[in-house]
């Protein structure tokens, strides 16, 4: 069984191994979620800083518990990202996406790609198999091999 620590851990390997393709983003949630995970990376310390100067310096605005609540929200934002990838990274595709992952495959293996093949694909392989599709056939690796 996974701790939740253990699966922050396989969402960030996740994050890391989703590709930066805009046409990625009307196929899958994942990619929506890997941006916003990553935006809420950024901003969310910004804002700790900001609620934290604000307490210190209008101490009539916010109470010390309704500051301690907000920073903790604010740097659960991006746990939460996390944590969904890492579990959607170990879901299995689903049968309507796997005759979609041979074709990609097939497609790399017709170029002298190795194979990535498992089993039962989840959706970690997925993001591996386009991420080295998208590096070896460019940013139009989907529209010139005619897969979407």
């Amino acid at each position: 069984m996974n701790t939740f620590f253990d699966r922050v851990k396989q969402g960030d390997h996740y994050l890391q191994s989703w590709p930066k393709q805009r046409v990625l983003n009307s196929l899958f949630l994942d990619s929506k979620v890997v941006f916003y995970t990553r935006f809420a990376m950024k901003i969310a310390p910004l804002f700790v800083v900001l609620i934290v100067m604000q307490a210190f310096l209008f101490p009539m605005l916010l109470t010390g518990s309704a500051t301690v609540t907000f920073i903790l929200f604010l740097l659960s934002l991006p746990l939460q990202g996390l944590y969904w990838l890492g579990k959607r990274s170990t879901t299995f595709l689903p049968d309507q996406l796997l005759p979609w992952y041979t074709e990609i495959e097939k497609t790399l293996n017709n170029h002298q790609q190795e194979s990535i093949t498992t089993s039962r694909p989840c959706y970690l392989d997925l993001a591996l198999l386009l991420k080295n599709g998208f590096k070896r056939g460019g940013d139009n690796f989907l529209q010139d091999n005619e897969l979407i």
